[in-house]
């Protein structure tokens, strides 16, 4: 069908349009997964305003969607096409189902279709010769794994701060992307907010697009000082492209509860040194330096804390770790996220040697986690603590001053160097 040229109010498609060589409309031979077909060149005129959808129809008569009906004002429009067509296909994968979201038609002789509709009704249509010369098998994401579905990414140290995500490429991708939509989004079909999953690089992973399994380990973003996505529920999309067009999408769910950035501070800075004057203690051998303080939760999510408990006493010569091998407390080493309130002085050569939970059992809620108990601040409370250190020897010389401090253990020293003490040691009382 041709539709010439006609007045201003005429619905047509340019003559040159239908005229044009199968060679110019076909893509050029590609290898598969190397490089992308040349694209074929569609180029029609519209004499008024219009609704135009574009199809590719197949040797067996089926039609494709290259481009769905969209409005259109007069004019000539050029279009490239590669040979893929948006047609979402759900399919069996290793691992599971993957669906295409685009993919290239199999290589044979085809024909394309503009099909214009006015305002008024009016129809027109012309159509064309197209060949594909080269195609390949789509890109497949095997094997999508997610563990846990329910995340809780508030940096506390357990297993259920982080998700792991896998997944096995079948060919080079020239474009990955992970990333969540809320689950009301993804049933309503809106876009709504999209959030990217995103990882620092390994030296021992391969590069995102190599084909072959990947692996992340997602914290919300938290120990990078981000905001993970709201507390809810979410679908985890992975979509890979590669370089004939082929886009596939995999999918999973995952929840998030208690997310967000920890946040803790010794209220006011002061360790209320006992028995100091203008900010000097003079102590002797068998003597204590004591304190008490207050730790508030100041962030959105619940800390993580373990003994020793408030009024543990321990001896110059002790530090966190030998108190727990004593006592048989192996809840009382350190541990990756954990919180404490510690004391440290000069010429330790430790950090912090001397540790406390950041709360009496009364100030925490207790929960049994993996059958062990855990004990947690909430956001919006406080936790009194009280210590002393025992000068069973001492202080290495020139030791002059004693300050208190926040730690989220293997994290950071949240406050450092907090209401320091000048102790002034005597060697007989």
């Amino acid at each position: 069908m041709e539709i010439r040229p006609g007045a201003a109010d005429s619905l047509a498609e340019s003559s040159a349009a239908t005229e044009v060589s199968a060679q110019s409309q076909s893509p050029a031979p590609a290898t598969p997964g190397l490089a992308p077909p040349a694209a074929a060149r569609i180029v029609y005129t519209l004499g008024r305003a219009a609704s135009v959808a574009i199809y590719v129809i197949g040797p067996d008569g089926r039609q494709h969607v290259f481009r769905g009906a969209r409005q259109s004002a007069a004019g000539t429009y050029t279009l490239d096409w590669g040979g893929v067509v948006n047609e979402p296909l759900l399919r069996a994968v290793p691992g599971g189902q993957e669906t295409l979201q685009s993919w290239v038609l199999p290589q044979g002789s085809y024909r394309w279709a503009v099909e214009a509709t006015d305002s008024a009704g009016q129809k027109a249509r012309a159509e064309g010769p197209i060949t594909i010369d080269a195609s390949g098998p789509p890109i497949e994401v095997q094997h999508f794994t997610v563990v846990p579905h329910d995340f809780s990414p508030k940096q506390d140290g357990l297993r259920d701060n982080r998700v792991s995500v896998t997944y096995y490429l079948s060919r080079p991708a020239s474009q990955v992307e992970v990333y969540l939509r809320s689950l009301e989004d993804a049933q309503t079909g809106s876009t709504g907010q999209k959030y990217p999953v995103s990882v620092a690089p390994t030296d021992f992973d391969p590069k995102p697009g190599d084909p072959g399994y990947h692996g992340m380990s997602w914290d919300g973003g938290v120990d990078m000082g981000a905001v993970p996505p709201p507390d809810g529920d979410y679908v985890i999309y992975a979509e890979a492209q590669d370089a004939l067009g082929n886009r596939a999408m995999v999918t999973s769910t995952l929840s998030i509860h208690e997310g967000g950035r920890p946040l803790a501070d010794i209220v006011g800075g002061d360790l209320h040194w006992q028995n100091q004057e203008n900010r000097v203690l003079p102590v002797g051998l068998g003597q204590s330096l004591c304190f008490t303080a207050t730790v508030a939760n100041i962030g959105p999510v619940p800390i993580r804390t373990s003994g020793p408990w408030p009024g543990q006493l321990y001896e110059l010569s002790q530090n966190s770790n030998t108190l727990a091998a004593s006592q048989g407390q192996t809840a009382w080493y350190q541990q990756a996220g954990v919180w404490r309130l510690g004391v440290n002085y000069d010429n330790t050569g430790l950090d912090y040697p001397f540790r406390w939970a950041i709360g009496r059992p009364q100030d925490l809620e207790k929960r049994v986690i993996d059958g062990r108990p855990q004990y947690y601040l909430m956001p919006g409370h406080q936790g009194q603590v009280t210590g002393c250190v025992r000068f069973d020897t001492a202080p290495p010389v020139s030791t002059r001053l004693f300050w208190g401090g926040l730690i989220q253990e293997y994290v950071a020293v949240v406050a450092d160097q907090v209401d320091p003490l000048n102790v002034v040691f005597r060697s007989s009382r």
